[in-house]
């Protein structure tokens, strides 16, 4: 699996980051590559390959410009149509606008839910990516 973390404040990419590591370390789950970035360029520069086993965390707000984050997603769905796209937002007003976008997100986590249901949610994106890597769009 490939995680890719697109957020711009940093102290919200180290609580997401530390989050996630200890939900793969927790369900023993492997990964090839875990980058965070804080700038959308640098982030879709370093797209390479494609399939179910990659998994995007967005932020929709970036750097004050709101749905920039749905404007990357729609670059990676370009790039990739199996790819599994999330997004963890504070912007949960932006959840009918993702639909517009055409994305296909898997899920919207709101980052000021509670703690044990934020991680939760994060859990559940990381399992199901986890558990549909490899199958086919038909077995899906």
């Amino acid at each position: 699996m490939n995680i890719f973390i697109l957020e711009d404040n940093f102290l919200q990419q180290t609580r997401i980051e530390n989050i996630v590591k200890k939900i793969l370390v927790d369900n023993k789950i492997e990964y090839r590559h875990f980058e965070v970035y804080g700038k959308p360029q640098q982030f879709l520069e370093d797209i390479s390959e494609r399939g179910n086993h990659q998994l995007f965390l967005l932020d929709i707000e970036i750097k004050d410009e709101e749905k920039r984050g749905l404007d990357v997603a729609r670059e990676i769905r370009k790039l990739d149509s199996q790819a599994a796209i999330a997004f963890v937002t504070t912007h949960s007003e932006f959840m009918p606008v993702s639909f517009e976008y055409l994305v296909s997100a898997i899920d919207f986590i709101d980052k000021e839910l509670p703690e044990p249901t934020f991680i939760k949610r994060l859990e559940n994106v990381i399992l199901n990516v986890s558990n549909n890597q490899g199958r086919t769009v038909s077995e899906d």
